[in-house]
């Protein structure tokens, strides 16, 4: 799998990064060789390694419940801004 111009402007619009053209090329170079490392560790014999998820440890899943919670009116107390029963924060997102 090779990196090309179009999927460096594109990482770079998604990361809100400006590029100019000479470093797209140097990024598209920087890309695939990195790329190329990766394919190098597919010739690693790995058949005698023991796949991670054999020994992990599972999460026991437990049903949702809801319940009153206690404290919420000393913790909406506290809060430097709030709506009725909410907590009111800055918005972090801008609108598409």
């Amino acid at each position: 799998m090779a990196v090309g111009e179009k999927e460096v402007r594109h990482v770079a619009q998604l990361a809100r990064l400006e590029v100019d053209d000479g470093e797209v090329a140097a990024l598209v170079e920087h890309f695939n060789t990195i790329l190329g490392h990766f394919e190098r560790l597919k010739e690693v014999d790995t058949s005698s390694v023991a796949d991670v998820l054999d020994n992990a440890v599972v999460t026991p899943w437990r049903d949702d419940e809801v319940r009153i919670w206690e404290n919420r009116d000393e913790a909406l107390a506290q809060a430097p801004d709030r709506d009725g029963d909410y907590f009111r924060v800055p918005q972090i997102l801008e609108e598409a």
